[in-house]
């Protein structure tokens, strides 16, 4: 069982969401874990009982919401070990981090707008990382100047993050937005209507930090683009 972290106080949920049915396209049994603060996925993801925690299988994605280690998910399902093949774990804060003992072999990704509460809370949590670990940056924006980008670099200086020199982003265009709300309404994963843009953005993230192949990755995405 492979662990992701994507770590920030920016709404990664539909990313998570996106990643996750590629990710099952392929072949891959995942378990999301919404660890965050808000715990937006108990809103947007579909649920028959939602109780103060719990798992609900969503478009043959295990979300899981409410826990606050594996220990808990292993007792909710009584069993021994995981059985999935990837785990992706949305991380807002150094608390979840280390309770589930994610650790410098595991991908991390760091997810952030450029507003300061995305950044503060997605820094704050970086320095909960022990040891040396590399870290891929994953930015929502339309226009990033320059000096946004040195400003994530000066105040994470002095962490233990070794920074990936591929730089992800997201442009989020108005009709992004769109299709998440379309999708959060009628409750789907559904990509048709994404910008070129969003989607290679996607593509890259499930090719170069979940390791799937690029037959995997383009033949799921057409899966979803008819669906």
């Amino acid at each position: 069982m492979k662990k992701y972290a994507f770590i920030g106080g920016y709404d990664k949920t539909e990313l998570l969401l996106f990643l996750g049915k590629i990710a099952a396209l392929a072949g891959k049994k995942v378990l999301i874990v919404d660890a965050t603060v808000p715990q937006k996925a108990r809103y947007i993801v579909p649920v028959m009982n939602p109780t103060q925690n719990y798992i609900t299988t969503f478009e043959d994605l295990d979300i899981a919401v409410g826990f606050y280690n594996f220990n808990e998910i292993l007792e909710y399902t009584l069993n021994q070990t995981l059985d999935y093949d990837m785990v992706l774990l949305d991380i807002d804060s150094p608390e979840a981090y280390m309770d589930f003992g994610i650790e410098s072999t595991d991908e991390h990704c760091f997810v952030t707008g450029f507003d300061l509460y995305s950044i503060r809370t997605g820094i704050e949590t970086l320095q909960a990382i022990q040891n040396q670990t590399r870290v891929t940056k994953i930015y929502f924006t339309r226009d990033m100047l320059p000096e946004e980008d040195e400003y994530i670099m000066a105040i994470s200086y002095g962490l233990n993050v070794i920074w990936n020199d591929e730089i992800i982003f997201f442009p989020f265009e108005r009709g992004d937005r769109n299709v998440l709300n379309i999708n959060q309404r009628f409750s789907k994963i559904k990509i048709k209507g994404l910008s070129k843009d969003y989607i290679d953005a996607l593509m890259f993230i499930a090719e170069e930090n979940l390791g799937l192949k690029d037959g995997e990755v383009r033949a799921s995405i057409k899966i979803m683009e008819k669906a």
